[in-house]
């Protein structure tokens, strides 16, 4: 559910940072792309792990989010920028942490 929650979040960063007001704009955009697209690649492998241990991901309903936009002024942007940013790497390690876990069990239940 963590990670499917992280869906809308990083659209919203994606399509945001272009128009920072940050002479590093671009490369901020690329890395948000990456971000986004490591996050997919984290949600299928998610997926093929949880089937191969018999589970369903149906049953999970992402959290919501209530962000629209990052802010009006130039610094409320880059703050707010920074902020979600940093919750995603908070989350990220605790979804490295799971899928860490999920292996484990995966590997186990290989070898009964």
């Amino acid at each position: 559910a963590l990670l499917l929650s992280w869906n809308d979040p990083l659209l919203l960063l994606t399509s945001e940072a272009p128009t920072l007001s940050h002479p590093q704009n671009g490369a901020i955009y690329s890395k948000t792309r990456e971000l986004q697209d490591q996050s997919n690649s984290l949600s299928s492998g998610l997926d093929r792990l949880i089937h191969k241990i018999g589970s369903s991901t149906k049953s999970l309903s992402p959290l919501p989010f209530q962000g629209g936009d990052l802010g009006s002024d130039k610094n409320s942007r880059l703050i707010n920028f920074y902020f979600l940013l940093s919750c995603f790497r908070r989350d990220s390690h605790k979804i490295d942490n799971f899928l860490k876990l999920l292996r484990c069990r995966a590997a186990k239940q290989d070898r009964c």
